[in-house]
């Protein structure tokens, strides 16, 4: 009997892991559709290896990016949109991401950097809901630039001592340390700078 419990336990940790592996994708459109749960801070968990020299996005934010958090000191916590890691790193040691929020009632996006285990960031400006916006991140020597549609351009120090290996995409995430107070869905498309 505790066997069987124990079985169908795995077997429902195993089912939910899968489906928090994946990424729904329009049919229609050919946007990857990243859904963070109420309550959660991760849209999926999965390691999928990043080999490039920066990123193109298309980003889609719909009004579930509105939100407002109980304690009202972490309205201004950045939330992650998308990225990568670098120099062979865990991502809170070297890492270029774009960041977003609902601060000031307006969806404000952010360049997002880890450089030898610090955190910077830089607000870029605010974009409208429920229309798509091109961003980027490459990679220029030493730096990160970033860039969007109608943003300020941002340049952010990258190391100069990067290691061969691999690196990794760095996928939505809400917080912070508060979880989604509510399903978030953003919609992606994402094209790799060789």
């Amino acid at each position: 009997m505790i066997k069987a419990a124990k079985l169908s336990l795995c077997a429902l940790v195993l089912t939910l892991c899968a489906c928090s592996n994946s990424i729904d994708v329009d049919p229609d459109t050919g946007f990857e559709i990243f859904t963070i749960p109420a309550g959660s801070h991760n849209s999926i968990v999965r390691s999928e290896a990043f080999t490039g020299s920066g990123i193109d996005i298309k980003a889609i934010f719909d009004n579930s990016a509105e939100y407002t958090l109980e304690v009202t000191s972490d309205q201004a916590d950045i939330n992650k949109l998308i990225g990568f890691s670098d120099c062979a790193q865990h991502h809170q040691s070297e890492s270029g991401r774009i960041g977003w929020r609902w601060f000031n009632n307006e969806l404000q996006i952010l360049a997002y950097t880890y450089l030898e285990g610090n955190l910077s960031f830089e607000l870029m400006g605010a974009i409208p809901l429920n229309t798509e916006v091109d961003l980027s991140i490459r990679i220029v020597g030493d730096t990160y630039q970033y860039s969007g549609t109608g943003l300020e351009s941002v340049t952010m120090q990258r190391s100069s001592n990067c290691d061969s290996g691999e690196n990794y995409w760095l996928w939505p995430y809400f917080g912070g340390n508060q979880t989604a107070p509510h399903e978030v869905k953003i919609q992606l498309k994402r094209t790799v700078i060789d």
